[in-house]
């Protein structure tokens, strides 16, 4: 990785081209050029040599320029640190955390802070946090499933005659092994923020790496050159070979659709108990001590070793499912742990035939595929991170449309030309499988008794999350940024007020900040309660004019996009975080938790406590996002925010979330009400500014338009005094009455 010259690539460079050749010296590879005395067909050729050979090594190419990620100095850590705290405290709760700060900064924290960037300068690290950031998922004990690994959905295939779960599934495998050969090419274009290079270290991670459960602490496999992919169907594991030792596809999309319908008729042919029994898969989803120790206990056996080795080594799992979802929140559901129907029919004690055992959830990436052809991603998060995945949905994404558009046009041609007949005999044809062998475990009474026991803790644990969905409609980012305001600052106040309405208090709040602008960079823990939000959320209501509430989200706003512009830059709780690990790894083993009395102070405990955790990860390839809380008593909060609308994915341990949801949906109209001039108690034309000095031109024009209407007292949805469900739709699996608004 990294910049080269064109000799460390090993292309000769030609010094004698002549007159009569062009060369673009900052992307042409040597050896490659253009003489304008060829014919047009050896000019194209050669054309196609240049862009391909300018494309070997283009997804690393800018490594090498990267940054790498600071570590803060010592007083900005502290001051980051009170000022995040702050207002989460009670005054003489915050005048205790101050004083430890001040101790701190004076007794322990100039040594730990010599000790990190010590760390940062040993021979090989690429980031004073990267390990430090692995060890904090590698080393939880609980389950992964609903409490570290997040989840996409995908929007549905714009292709009428994909809409089946063989069709689907076909097109997204094809789709994915096309983008596995870029990466692992290296020709994937590199991320930009705006004009910025983002860090592609993660992208070659996606495929052939798998998470092992080991006691205290998991590790990561990655296997660089893998050619299978393993599919899951009713709890079974089958797997087959897509490239051959070249990386080029050993399959047709063909023979591919026909080996995943085999697949499916091979798992149907089990019965329900039998499938259960045989469920393996069902122990990634239990706690990592007791996956630990009955994985140790597969291996014991050498068939079972290479089984799970077959499954460590694939480049990715494709999940397909028995479920027929109807809604976005319940394929939010299937993708973030699965269905749990248990038939009390069969057994004494029932058998599960949901398809919460028909997962792996420690491959870093499940794609899963209903029999409507509803799609999402479920990836394992230690070492890849949301904006990673979101590049790779949304470039199979793209594929897939780009393929229904070639459909169209060579179905044209075809009508066009005397060939058809021919095609159509071809198309005729019988198409074999390629083949596939499903995996036949070994297991003792011990293990299988295991595996009902993980099941049976998964099937409680589901029913506990309350997951709902708003597909907010009013407006989205063009309306917005119309009105020179932060989109994601707008969406992240709403949420701080939304909760406070409910709780009348404001809580820790955490909103993910991507820094892949450094080398290694991962994500910032933005903690964005501020006194100014605080302020809003304590006098959001009737009580205040609109010039109060007006100024009050301003500075909100305002202060919001200050604390994201200092953790973009690596300016966040991070540093803080790292100097604690290097003052554990200081301590015997025995006095772990024998670290400076600031780290077991309240203001660390409500930092450590996230009861909003936020996180903005979407594009048009996506129709939800989303995770499991953090807390016992937490709110996941995944959102997209498109041009003219927003999708929020809320989870809970069976709290308020349908409040929680309303009053987000009552939030978001109220501002852009607030924003226009117009009073929460407006239900009227006459309710309209008497003077527009204080609003936003675009908000002047929507006014001045709705008064001078002869309709005016018909006010537009985004002015009506009413704000329930307003341009929106709320979803709550069975509740909702429409399958796909």
């Amino acid at each position: 990785g990294g910049r080269k010259t064109t000799e460390a690539w090993g292309w000769k460079e030609d010094n004698g081209g002549g007159s009569g050749c062009w060369f673009i010296h900052h992307h042409r590879p040597a050896g490659v050029y253009l003489n304008m005395s060829d014919t047009m067909d050896q000019r194209l050729k050669l054309a196609q040599e240049l862009l391909r050979k300018g494309q070997v090594g283009l997804m690393l190419s800018e490594q090498e320029n990267l940054p790498r990620l600071p570590i803060n100095d010592l007083e900005s850590a502290i001051k980051d640190f009170l000022r995040a705290s702050e207002p989460l405290l009670s005054p003489e709760q915050f005048a205790q955390t101050k004083a430890q700060a001040e101790e701190f900064l004076k007794e322990d924290g100039p040594r730990l802070h010599e000790l990190l960037v010590g760390y940062d300068k040993e021979d090989g690290r690429n980031s004073y946090l990267e390990d430090v950031w692995e060890d904090a998922y590698l080393t939880q004990r609980s389950s992964i499933a609903i409490n570290t690994n997040p989840f996409f959905t995908l929007e549905d295939d714009p292709t009428p005659a994909r809409t089946s779960q063989i069709a689907r599934a076909t097109t997204l495998v094809w789709s994915s092994l096309l983008f596995c050969q870029s990466v692992r090419a290296g020709k994937v274009e590199p991320d930009v923020q705006r004009t910025t290079p983002l860090c592609m270290c993660q992208y070659p991670k996606l495929f052939g790496t798998t998470r092992i459960p080991l006691p205290r602490k998991d590790k990561t496999v990655f296997c660089s050159d893998s050619t299978h992919m393993v599919v899951m169907s009713r709890g079974q594991v089958y797997w087959f070979d897509v490239f051959d030792a070249s990386m080029e596809m050993s399959l047709t999309r063909e023979t591919l659709a026909e080996t995943l319908r085999e697949i499916r008729e091979d798992s149907g042919t089990m019965e329900p108990e039998e499938r259960m029994h045989s469920a393996v898969g069902v122990l990634t989803s239990d706690d990592r001590e007791s996956w630990a120790h009955w994985r140790k206990e597969l291996e014991s056996d050498a068939d079972n070793a290479e089984s799970l080795r077959i499954i460590d080594t694939s480049l990715f799992v494709l999940c397909l499912d028995d479920t027929t979802p109807p809604s976005p929140a319940d394929m939010a559901k299937v993708a973030l742990h699965g269905t749990s129907v248990v038939d009390l029919t069969i057994s004494s004690a029932g058998v599960q035939r949901g398809t919460c055992i028909n997962r792996w959830y420690d491959k870093s990436l499940q794609m899963i595929v209903c029999q409507n052809g509803a799609a999402g991603v479920n990836f394992e998060h230690s070492v890849i991170d949301g904006h990673t995945v979101l590049r790779f949905a949304s470039d199979v994404f793209t594929e897939t449309i780009l393929r229904f558009a070639e459909t169209i046009r060579s179905n044209f041609a075809r009508r066009q030309t005397a060939g058809m007949q021919s095609c159509q005999a071809v198309r005729g044809a019988a198409v074999v499988a390629v083949e596939f062998a499903r995996i036949n475990w070994k297991l003792g009474e011990d293990v299988v008794a295991a595996m009902l026991i993980a099941e049976s803790n998964l099937s409680d644990r589901i029913p506990q999350v309350d997951l709902q969905v708003l597909e907010f409609a009013a407006f989205g980012k063009n309306w917005i940024v119309d009105n020179k305001l932060s989109p994601d600052a707008l969406v992240q106040i709403a949420f701080q007020v939304a909760y406070y309405r409910v709780y009348r208090a404001c809580v820790c709040t955490y909103e993910t900040i991507m820094t892949k602008k450094f080398f290694h960079g991962r994500t910032e823990a933005g903690f964005i309660v501020t006194h100014e939000s605080k302020e809003l959320c304590e006098g959001f209501n009737a009580a205040n004019s609109v010039l109060t509430l007006q100024e009050l989200l301003k500075a909100a706003l305002d202060a919001h996009v200050g604390v994201v512009r200092l953790a973009s830059q690596g300016r966040g709780i991070r540093t803080m975080h790292a100097l604690k690990c290097m003052a554990q790894q200081q301590q015997p083993s025995a006095e772990a938790d024998s670290v400076p009395a600031l780290f077991k102070d309240e203001g660390w405990k409500a930092m450590s406590h996230t009861t909003l955790s936020t996180s903005n990860c979407g594009n048009p390839a996506l129709r939800m996002f989303g995770f499991g809380p953090v807390c016992a008593d937490g709110f996941g909060v995944g959102y997209i925010i498109k041009d003219d609308n927003m999708q929020f994915c809320v989870t809970t341990y069976n709290r308020q979330t349908a409040r929680f949801i309303h009053s987000l949906e009552d939030t978001l109209i109220t501002f852009q009400r607030v924003l226009m001039g117009t009073h929460f108690g407006a239900n009227s034309a006459s309710a309209a500014p008497s003077s527009q000095g204080n609003v936003s031109p675009l908000a002047k024009s929507l006014a001045i338009s709705t008064l001078s209407s002869p309709n005016a007292s018909l006010r537009p949805p985004f002015l009506s005094g009413q704000m329930n469900r307003v341009g929106s739709v709320l979803i709550n699996g069975a509740q909702a009455s429409s399958p796909r608004v």
